[in-house]
């Protein structure tokens, strides 16, 4: 075999490989998603809303930039955000001081609205899929 068959046989197996890790980590991922659902429905008994599997899109001031897939839930005291990776955020309902939905968050669309609750600390926001019935909900 010429170097370069055993090149191209190389480039096939480490593709391969890759390829194997990708499947097997969205596999992991989904199972944890699911896991983490069941987990939050018997945490929140009494939810509002949710839990729902959204986007956390981000924060400003004191609350996690970082973007992230994660499970949301409205309870009758505070808005829940347990992303997948990462530590969840509690938001008491006494301190969100505004609700909009907007088209973008902090620069960034994903092409679904975003429910952006706004508090003293900062703004928080996040995709669900009907961000309206959550502002509902919310103004209270």
């Amino acid at each position: 075999m010429s170097d370069v068959g055993v090149a191209v046989l190389i480039v096939l197996v480490a593709l391969a490989v890759l390829g194997s890790a990708i499947v097997v980590l969205i596999v992991v991922l989904r199972r944890a998603a699911r896991d983490r659902g069941a987990e939050l429905r018997q945490s929140y008994p009494d939810a509002e809303l949710g839990p729902e599997l959204g986007q956390y899109r981000g924060g400003t001031g004191s609350f996690p930039r970082t973007r992230n897939t994660g499970w949301i839930v409205l309870t009758p005291t505070s808005v829940v955000v347990r992303p997948l990776l990462g530590s969840a955020i509690t938001l008491p309902l006494t301190d969100i001081t505004a609700t909009r939905v907007d088209r973008s968050f902090r620069g960034h669309w994903n092409g679904r609205p975003v429910l952006v609750l706004a508090t003293d600390r900062g703004e928080v926001g996040v995709t669900v899929d009907s961000p309206e019935q959550w502002q509902a909900a919310l103004v209270r």
